[in-house]
């Protein structure tokens, strides 16, 4: 295994990692700054308000994008098992 093959595998990697976690993560921050512009134009300042809605729109995103998620973790472990023999050569 050479260098190009090492990046090209790291970059498979990231990719993968920002695929899977991207829908969670983007959607407990638009979560998460609607509650914090709602606080400020309230004048609420509680710090639990925001864990609530963003736990039931995280639930609420991995229930829909769950499939798809483990589809792409499957197909991204299968070529990186495809891919082991060819290290021996």
């Amino acid at each position: 295994m050479n260098i190009d093959t090492g990046i090209y595998w790291l970059q498979e990697m990231l990719t993968a990692v920002v695929v899977l976690s991207a829908p969670v993560m983007i959607g407990a921050l638009i979560i998460g700054l609607s509650v914090a512009i709602f606080q400020a134009a309230t004048s609420i300042q509680e710090m639990t308000l925001s864990y609530i809605p963003k736990m039931i729109v995280v639930v609420v995103i991995l229930f829909f994008t769950f499939g798809f998620m483990l589809q792409f973790a499957i197909d991204f472990t299968q070529r990186i098992f495809e891919f082991i023999p060819q290290i021996a050569n």
